[in-house]
């Protein structure tokens, strides 16, 4: 079922569609002379992981409108504004129910008279959602990423030992709630502690690089009071299962590929990237980091720019 919504305007307008019986509410930001009676091309958009559609994607939607795109964001299940399937079950980070999201966002693009071609852009970890997603929807033409976590395998299996730890604690935690009825939950990475930084003085830059956008104002709740830190204990059972990785060298879309140059992250793309038998585009984007392609306009401009003009170089599957 789509949005009942029949009017809309130039700008950011506020939409709902249904994901298997859930509630979904986004944003679609339309060009500035926007009208109904003409075709656009679609961009639907994924963001990183954990977050709603209010931070990275309210940077990139309004850009890629004043490029002339129709760009679609949007909460997935239990996120930000969108209804969940339980109440009290909320911040669930179930990847399988995001893949469905997505196809659903995919057909409520489909669904509007005014949008022509559909494209795919995945933030960080939304992008492996998005690679996971699309090797079985062709309705998207043309695939981006941007800082994005895609061959996460190193990360997920690099220590067996770590694994089976996390495993065991997601299992744990499922098993209590399915007995007790109720949540469980902490903080994935540990920002909300207010002694953050004093317990992890020599960490990493990632680590570091992390915390300044989740744990300060300048992208956690303080600022953005839909997002949260702390999320569903279960999600371990789950992230592994994007599969994008496995699949690459099947994929049919083309690619593009864009990271930092200074993004110790960059290796997750550039795995990717190397498996992906299509046509294939990488970019780095000189001096930025991993975060710093999340907010900050100089390098969104640069990233819009390359998006840009690679999805208007493919056409239809």
């Amino acid at each position: 079922m789509t949005n009942t919504q029949t009017e809309f305007k130039s700008g950011a307008n506020k939409i709902s569609f249904n994901s298997k019986g859930i509630k979904l509410v986004g944003v679609l930001y339309l060009p500035e002379d926007f009208s109904q009676n003409k075709s656009y091309e679609g961009v639907v958009m994924t963001p990183p992981f954990p977050q709603v559609k209010d931070q990275v994607l309210a940077n990139y939607g309004p850009r890629m409108a004043e490029r002339g795109y129709v760009a679609l964001a949007f909460d997935y299940n239990s996120k930000g504004e969108s209804d969940s399937y339980d109440p009290k079950f909320r911040d669930d980070e179930d990847f399988p129910r995001k893949w469905e999201d997505l196809r659903n966002a995919i057909s409520f693009l489909g669904s509007l008279p005014f949008v022509g071609a559909i494209n795919g852009l995945g933030f960080c970890g939304g992008g492996n959602i998005m690679s996971s997603t699309i090797i079985t929807d062709l309705r998207v033409k043309a695939f981006a990423s941007v800082s994005a976590m895609m061959a996460s395998d190193m990360m997920q299996f690099v220590d067996m030992d770590m694994y089976r730890q996390r495993i065991k604690a997601a299992n744990t935690a499922r098993q209590k709630m399915f007995e007790t009825g109720e949540p469980v939950a902490h903080d994935y990475f540990g920002y909300t502690d207010p002694d953050y930084l004093a317990k992890n003085v020599n960490m990493p830059p990632t680590q570091l690089e992390g915390y300044d956008y989740y744990g300060t104002e300048r992208g956690g709740q303080d600022t953005y009071p839909n997002f949260t830190n702390v999320l569903l204990s279960t999600v371990d059972e789950t992230a592994p299962l994007n599969l994008g990785e496995q699949y690459a060298d099947k994929m049919l879309q083309p690619y593009c590929g864009i990271v930092g140059s200074e993004a110790d992250t960059a290796i997750c793309t550039k795995v990717y990237f190397d498996k992906v038998t299509s046509e294939k585009e990488y970019h780095e984007i000189q001096g930025a980091s991993h975060v710093g392609l999340y907010d900050k306009p100089n390098n969104i401009s640069q990233v819009v720019e390359i998006v840009d003009a690679f999805f208007q170089k493919h056409g239809e599957l």
